[in-house]
């Protein structure tokens, strides 16, 4: 097998690994993937983004929600290509991170949509 043919597999398996990842996104975002996120974005803080040590706990991660880099990189790009995945996306996110945040008592628990007590009030 000569390198060009390798090389043109091993394209076409990243292609059809990206078009898989956008038709499993395309309704909803893959089960896992915010907390996965998460993970990954509190590991390149903690160790930096070029850290050997910050590599090796973000492949550990990538593993650990039976990931690749590319199939990871692939959703990414389809949630951020979708408008109707995007915001749902950002707000998982921002929950997911704000119940680390309360579980690690570094932020007082959030009630959200509570209604407005002045609304039904007449001024």
């Amino acid at each position: 097998m000569s390198m060009d043919s390798l090389r043109n597999k091993i394209r076409l398996g990243i292609f059809a690994l990206s078009v898989l990842a956008c038709s499993e996104s395309s309704n909803s975002i893959p089960p896992d993937f915010v907390r996965l996120y998460v993970d990954l974005r509190v590991a390149s803080r903690e160790y930096g983004e070029t850290s050997t040590d910050g590599r090796i706990v973000r492949m550990r991660i990538l593993e650990k929600y039976g990931y690749t880099a590319e199939r990871f990189d692939s959703v990414a790009e389809c949630i951020q290509k979708s408008p109707d995945l995007w915001e749902p996306f950002q707000e998982a996110v921002v929950e997911y991170t704000d119940s680390i945040a309360v579980a690690v008592n570094a932020i007082a628990p959030q009630i959200r949509n509570q209604p407005d007590s002045k609304k039904g009030e007449k001024k």
